[in-house]
């Protein structure tokens, strides 16, 4: 489905239009593999994840060629996820990249009837989204604990900005919890598996025997950590911000 068109300096008109998110993977699934180093076994994962999440892929192009992608994938607090930034030629100027995302945020929450979109990017997307009109709403940190069995260990570290940090809360958390309900995702740390807590743990799934690994938690900081953003004005409720509810818990 086209949203629009508009002249882009280095490539003329370039058109920007929204299909089915399976186009990822059916059109552009070398394209993607390459872009993020998946492997065959990752790269499944992801097509499962999202074909279950749904949404849509944006393509970016002109007559000749593509010039870039991204998702806005459905997801938490009836809100789009926007992910898997992918400029794919080089002389493409970062403003026409932007003004295609924005673009096509403003019409997929009108299509698809959402409240927003919001995003956790990585940094380098982090400019690139404000151009879009993305704001940094909040921040946060990643809390890791230690999974064994049904047990989980809090540990005295929090992750932001690619740096690990000693947790000068960590007395004031709640250091062992049982019986949490978790699912593996495509990631692994020390060879070892890591595990999101279960975005819908009513659902009756199959569990695991065994658990080994470590646990991914987002949580929300008002000061420090990385940012969590938000496009122009939208409210959004800071306790769905969570590793469960995004595009790298696959």
């Amino acid at each position: 489905m086209r949203i629009f068109s508009f002249q882009c300096p280095v490539f003329g008109k370039v058109q920007v239009e929204s299909n089915d998110i399976e186009y990822l993977f059916s059109i552009y699934r070398g394209i993607y593999k390459e872009a993020f180093s998946l492997n065959t076994k990752e790269l499944n994962k992801m097509h499962k994840f999202k074909s279950k999440r749904g949404g849509a892929l944006i393509e970016v192009k002109n007559k000749d060629k593509i010039l870039g992608l991204f998702t806005l994938s459905l997801a938490k607090s009836n809100f789009l996820e926007l992910g898997d930034l992918m400029k794919l030629e080089k002389t493409f100027p970062r403003e026409s990249y932007a003004k295609a995302m924005k673009e096509a945020c403003v019409f997929s929450i009108k299509e698809k009837k959402k409240k927003g979109v919001y995003s956790y990017p990585n940094r380098y997307g982090i400019n690139l989204e404000k151009m879009a009109g993305f704001k940094e709403y909040s921040f946060y940190v990643k809390r890791v604990s230690f999974v064994l069995f049904n047990n989980t260990f809090l540990l005295p570290i929090e992750i932001y900005q690619r740096r690990i940090h000693i947790c000068k809360t960590f007395f004031k958390q709640r250091i062992f919890r049982r019986n949490l309900k978790l699912l593996p995702t495509r990631l692994s740390k020390f060879k070892l598996s890591i595990f999101q807590k279960d975005p819908k743990p009513s659902e009756i799934k199959k569990e695991e025997s065994v658990k080994l690994g470590f646990l991914y938690e987002f949580i929300p900081s008002k000061n420090y950590g990385d940012p969590f953003m938000v496009f122009e004005d939208t409210k959004f409720d800071l306790k769905d911000i969570g590793f469960e509810f995004c595009d790298n818990s696959a």
